[in-house]
């Protein structure tokens, strides 16, 4: 059976996988981190262990910088893949960018839930892509 990992930093992801309710006959691992920093290291890391990326690290149209949200899903590979780490070197730069030039924002709790679900979205159309 194939392994996956998810590294996100969305307690809503977290909370719909540990419920069984977004990722069903699909066995995910949850790698759950505290920041969006975090999650681009953390998979950058996995990607060398010999993983691959599923999705990719700035899927959707908000700017890495915009939403503090992030879930990306790797599989169990036998390699390092060239592409997967080129990608996600691309994507932590993009985010070191995008941090260096604005002001750290700090959202009320009813747009933090609105990045959540945008996220949420994201990576369930990534799962479902799996079946």
């Amino acid at each position: 059976m194939q392994e996956y990992i998810l590294v996100t930093n969305n307690p809503l992801v977290q909370k719909k996988i540990n419920n069984g309710s977004l990722a069903k006959n699909i066995k995910i691992q949850v790698k759950f981190l505290s920041d969006l920093n975090e999650v681009m290291v953390k998979t950058r890391d996995l990607i060398h262990k010999g993983y691959n990326l599923i999705s990719h690290p700035l899927a959707g149209s908000v700017k890495p910088g915009q939403n503090p949200y992030r879930s990306i899903l790797v599989e169990e590979d036998t390699g390092l893949n060239y592409d997967s780490l080129k990608t996600m070197e691309k994507a932590i730069q993009k985010l070191e960018q995008f941090q260096k030039n604005k002001v750290q924002r700090k959202y009320p709790p009813e747009i933090l839930e609105d990045y959540q679900v945008i996220d949420n979205s994201l990576i369930t159309s990534g799962i479902k892509s799996l079946k």
